[in-house]
Formats: C-alpha cells, structure tokens, sequence
C-alpha cells in the first residue's frame, strides 16, 4: 500500500468546500488536486485541509476539510523513483505523463470542449482540441490526449462523503453525522451515523482490504 499526503492550498479548499453536483465538478477538483500531489510537500496528516492518494487494491482520493471528508476513485497509475517522495503520475493506456503541460493541456480541453453547453459533433470536437493544442508552444499528442479525455468521461467515481452538518441539522431527515452516497440530486440518499468519524475511519469504510461495516438499528 502507498500513501501520499500533501496540504491543500488556500485557492483549493475553495474550490472543495463548494458542493460536488456533477460528474465534472469531480473531474476539475481531480485534475486540480494532481499537480499538488507531483509537486508538493509530503507530509504526515496535518489536522485539516489536506489530500490523501491512497494506491492499493483500491486507488482513490481523500479530502479532508472542515466537517466534511469525501472521495472518489483515481482512474490513473503511479510511479516512485527512488529518493523521491512525490508520486509520478501518468495513464496506463497510453503511457502519458500527467505532467504540468499535459495536465493544462487536460484542463483546456475538458472545459472548453466537455463544460460548454453547445452540443457538437465528433469532427468539431477533434476540431477544436487540435486548436486548443496547437495555442501551446509544446504539443503533446493529440490521440493520448483524446484517450485520457474518454478515461474521465467513462470512469466510475464511486462517490462518497462524510458530513458533519450543524447548518442542514433535521433530526432524523437530515442527522448532524451522516454519510451521503453519490453526488447527483436524482441519485444522491443519506445514511445517519450515531457519532462523528475521523480520516482513519472513512478510509476504512472503503478499504476493501478490511472488515467492512454493518449497518445497525
């Protein structure tokens, strides 16, 4: 099992603490969080405002801010070099290193392509990530990128966020301690919990190398 931890950065705990509504709010704060893990310190867990990758059987991402902690599954491989503590990250299939470039690359795409309204046909969307590719002086290949593009339209999330809520506070409709699986309003329910959980606890919950939880009366 590896695990990295880094600190949030003031800009980032912004963009987490707003609700996660839709499948590409998770993409953008995923895409958001790997130059963090490349580049920053790592650390033992601090009290708040930090983000775990976890690579065992299971690959996925943890948040930790104040009364919230969620994550989502991490779709990408890792790589450690000796004396090297920050993870290399880069896509299985096509062996792309999800490096600064490639990563704006990423980011450019899948806003101006995939978070536009306008409905467009395959040949206007291979249109236009050639443009966006050609306006950066290093151009990585246009085919690894359209690959990495369908990874994060297809993978499954597996979405799941711990919420300790005095605001939204109703009684049994909505516990102060709850678990709230999924992100969409259409496909989104709560499970209350008796008492407030810790990182430790939630990572547990989802790690399928351990016991797993039962729910009780």
């Amino acid at each position: 099992m590896k695990e990295f931890t880094v600190r949030m950065t003031k800009r980032f705990v912004e963009i987490v603490s707003k609700p996660i509504r839709t499948k590409n709010d998770i993409i953008m704060i995923m895409l958001e969080a790997i130059p963090l893990l490349t580049n920053g310190d790592i650390l033992e867990r601090p009290d708040n405002n930090y983000i775990i990758l976890r690579v065992d059987k299971m690959k996925r991402l943890f948040f930790v801010i104040k009364n919230k902690i969620f994550s989502f599954n991490f779709p990408f491989n890792i790589e450690v070099k000796l004396e090297e503590e920050n993870p290399i990250i880069y896509d299985f299939s096509t062996d792309l290193e999800l490096d600064a470039l490639n990563l704006t690359v990423l980011k450019s795409a899948y806003e101006e392509i995939f978070l536009e309204n306008e409905i467009k046909g395959l040949l206007d969307l291979d249109s236009e990530l050639i443009q966006i590719i050609d306006s950066f002086e290093s151009k990585p290949n246009k085919d690894q990128i359209w690959q990495i593009l369908k990874k994060l339209l297809i993978f499954e999330p597996g979405y799941l966020r711990f919420d300790f809520d005095e605001l939204h506070e109703n009684g049994k409709l909505h516990p102060l301690n709850h678990l709230d699986i999924n992100y969409s309003s259409d496909g989104t329910f709560k499970i209350g919990i008796e008492h407030t959980i810790n990182c430790n606890t939630f990572i547990d919950i989802l790690d399928i190398n351990s016991d797993s939880y039962y729910l009780s009366k």
